[in-house]
């Protein structure tokens, strides 16, 4: 995994209300862009995108880089802000 730093993100509910669209700005060209789903660890789209939110804000405000991996053979992103977040969350890279 590799640390970026986050200069700025979109957390927000699909209009459907069955996901959460995620796209995070960093030093990369590319933004990384997801589209996560409720799971057994956050079981509503309210769940992921309040997680994610507070997490993405800690990132800007205190300068603190996120790590960011992909799986897409099992559906899910791994998202870890040291000592913040460690959590992979169900869905798909965009």
């Amino acid at each position: 995994m590799a640390r970026h730093e986050v200069k700025s993100f979109r957390v927000k509910i699909n209009p459907s209300g069955k996901s959460v669209q995620v796209v995070i700005e960093t030093e990369l060209q590319k933004p990384y862009k997801f589209e996560l789903t409720p799971d057994v660890n956050y079981p509503t789209v309210q769940d992921i995108e309040e997680k994610l939110k507070a997490a993405l804000n800690h990132c800007v405000e205190t300068y603190e880089k996120v790590d960011v991996s992909v799986f897409k053979e099992r559906s899910y992103v791994s998202i870890n802000v040291k000592d913040f977040i460690n959590t992979r969350f169900s869905g798909n890279a965009g």
